[in-house]
């Protein structure tokens, strides 16, 4: 939401605080309807479209009537049968498999469901199945997870809202924080198309993504857009979606903001909505709302992605954020993600003081919890206009790397087992993922609390408190511990019956070769880092890219020869003798990206890019290069020490990667040769 709040918003904010407790009326519960007063069964496709994958996925939403019953699905494409489906549902989403068609083409699909007993009734649902040719900057939407695809790879988006003409280094000082996308409000102007060149450029080189506004051609919201006719806006928004729908650092289109408070028709920004996808069906289209639970079925037509921007503080309670994403969650969950826009401003207009650290803490974290799974902050605008509070934004930073750490549990797909809290004022959830569970909590209140989550299926053990960087034992089934005024915490329980205990290599020379040790989310810790001269070259631990364990170490190299190096913590080697250092490593050349603009194709070249070469020394006695490959490869190379030199050496492996692009690294290790014991 822009500058120019209007004071009818700010009292239909107070408005809506008073309206999130009143109970929907019947005619919005029931206003998906087969039949007279009898809610649907509605079919979506899991992903929002297809492209490389061979199989897809079905979700079928089961009416609350219906529920634990005996159902039979077939769906149907034509005369083809594409799967079926018999059992008793116990959930309000029936998921089912089916092959992709091998070509590219949009085609129908329908679920005939009957109750088992009484084949009389059946319903219908209908969907279209989309298989669009794959793209290297596509951007599909996971309606169960609510995670986007990108580069193959679910990502929670974490980023904020910026100003334009956007600053040449808010990029790079953002980057490096853990935030990984921008979204600026900016006027789509043809004599200010180089600008926006050169940030979204910007953002491709340092791996981030651009959640792109369209709103001063869209509609008439955000940014004052200039005097022009519904022609030429239309123009403009066409020429806009032409010239960057290909761009690598392209996330989303940004369509409207907060078309219910300012009464823009439905109808239009479904026309809008549409004249986008037509030219770019490859990225989702995205709305922000101030009460999305009054306009989601009006404007549901007109995008992907649904986003809410309550701004509590300091008038109304910071539990705001918990109601509308519970209320968010109970609308879209399996159709559409939802976002989040979380308060950073205050001080002017309707509100008098921004958040407060612990406030923009558990405001983020509610958000999480209730099934947010991309936030976006309003508003950043560096290094201390918004937040005024340089400390506020660093908590920010840390809140991203935290959803880094854990995103492969927030958009995982594997049923969790249940948690409950014992207090109304702390929220919790619950994530499985590869056989460990996490568990979320957060404080709502300003005052401590006492935390008491029981969790069905668990019968005692130990938790690790990861950003805490502790333990605690469970009461049976029950995490005890004490939550901070509007605190947050993560809880990590490994449910594997037979989980082995990481065994140390003593062979080994190299400290947490793998990366496992997290102290401090998103950062290795037995190293130094020496920074590269582009300020925006990051080094970053990975939780969703790994050989063995659960992490691995992400470098991203913006320009070439400008990355980091990363020395790693000293080993003890002997005169004479010899050694083996190896290492995994994969990339993505898909990503890799150099800002030279082909005016007369309209295209970007990577003619210029040099090979992805990494380099590793050991110490002044040894230097080898090697180029990672799209798939992950284990490189070895030899070291002798010289026998002239002190007996017993205290030395160094260093890790860079001066080659343009990302790349990860896994299972370091230095042994002496005659162990021979590389293998895995």
């Amino acid at each position: 939401m822009g500058t120019a709040f209007k004071y009818n918003i700010f009292i239909f904010r107070l408005l809506f605080i008073t309206i999130l407790l009143l109970p929907f009326p019947s005619s919005v519960q029931n206003a998906y309807t087969q039949g007279k007063g009898t809610p649907a069964f509605r079919l979506l496709t899991r992903y929002s479209f297809y492209s490389y994958e061979k199989s897809g996925e079905f979700l079928l939403h089961v009416p609350s009537n219906l529920r634990q019953t005996h159902l039979s699905v077939t769906v149907l494409s034509g005369t083809d049968s594409l799967c079926s489906w018999k059992g008793i549902a116990a959930n309000n989403v029936i998921r089912m498999q089916f092959a992709l068609k091998e070509s590219q083409s949009v085609y129908p699909a329908e679920a005939i469901i009957s109750i088992s007993g009484n084949r009389a009734i059946q319903y219908r649902a209908l969907t279209n199945i989309t298989k669009l040719p794959y793209k290297t900057n596509e951007v599909k939407t996971d309606r169960l997870t609510g995670a986007v695809i990108v580069n193959r790879k679910p990502q929670f988006p974490f980023g904020f809202y910026c100003y334009s003409p956007v600053s040449p280094t808010i990029q790079e000082e953002e980057i490096v924080r853990g935030f990984s996308m921008i979204s600026p409000y900016q006027k789509i102007h043809p004599n200010t198309i180089s600008e926006r060149r050169a940030y979204m450029d910007r953002c491709a080189e340092l791996g981030m993504k651009v959640h792109y506004s369209l709103l001063t051609v869209s509609a008439s919201t955000g940014p004052k857009a200039d005097t022009i006719s519904e022609e030429e806006k239309n123009r403009r928004l066409v020429n806009e979606v032409k010239a960057f729908m290909n761009h690598p650092a392209l996330l989303a289109w940004y369509i409207s903001d907060e078309p219910n408070g300012y009464k823009i028709p439905p109808e239009i920004l479904e026309k809008i909505y549409n004249t986008v996808k037509e030219l770019d069906p490859w990225h989702p289209v995205t709305m922000v709302f101030m009460a999305p639970f009054m306009a989601s079925r009006q404007y549901a037509s007109a995008f992907d992605i649904v986003m809410a921007d309550p701004y509590p503080v300091p008038r109304t309670p910071v539990n705001m954020v918990s109601d509308l994403g519970k209320q968010l969650r109970d609308e879209f969950y399996g159709k559409q993600p939802q976002w989040m826009v979380i308060q950073q401003f205050g001080g002017g207009e309707w509100w008098e003081r921004e958040p407060t650290i612990q406030e923009s803490r558990s405001m983020t974290w509610q958000a999480i919890i209730n099934g947010a799974t991309g936030i976006q902050y309003f508003v950043r605008w560096g290094p201390n206009f918004f937040p005024k509070s340089t400390a506020a934004w660093n908590e920010c930073g840390r809140m991203a790397l935290e959803v880094a750490e854990m995103s492969p549990w927030l958009l995982s797909d594997e049923k969790a087992n249940h948690v409950t809290s014992s207090s109304a004022d702390i929220d919790v959830t619950s994530r499985l993922h590869n056989g460990k569970l996490a568990i979320f909590a957060v404080n709502k209140v300003n005052k401590p609390l006492s935390l008491n989550v029981s969790i069905s299926g668990i019968y005692g053990g130990t938790a690790d408190v990861i950003f805490e960087n502790r333990k605690i034992d469970l009461n049976v089934n029950t995490i005890n511990d004490h939550l901070p005024a509007f605190g947050s915490q993560v809880y990590l329980i490994d449910l594997r019956k037979a989980a082995a205990e990481s065994v140390s290599d003593k062979k080994n020379l190299i400290t947490d070769p793998g990366f496992e040790t997290v102290s401090t989310p998103g950062i290795p810790t037995a190293s130094y880092a020496r920074a590269g001269t582009d300020k925006g070259s990051t080094y970053f631990t990975d939780t969703r890219e790994y050989v063995s364990g659960s992490h691995s170490l992400r470098l991203q190299t913006p320009r070439e020869g400008q990355g980091v190096t990363l020395r790693f913590f000293p080993c003890k080697v002997s005169a004479g003798k010899s050694y083996i250092i190896s290492l995994w490593a994969r990339s993505e050349p898909e990503q890799r990206f150099i800002a030279i603009y082909d005016t007369i194709n309209q295209c970007y070249t990577n003619s210029q890019l040099k090979p992805q070469y990494a380099e590793i020394s050991f110490g002044e006695f040894h230097t080898a290069r090697f180029v990672p490959e799209e798939r992950w490869k284990q490189f070895v190379t030899f070291v002798t020490i010289p026998s002239d030199t002190t007996a017993t050496v205290r030395t160094n492996l260093s890790l860079s990667m001066p080659g343009q692009g990302v790349a990860w690294f896994d299972e370091i290790r230095v042994v002496e040769e005659a162990d021979r014991s590389v293998q895995h």
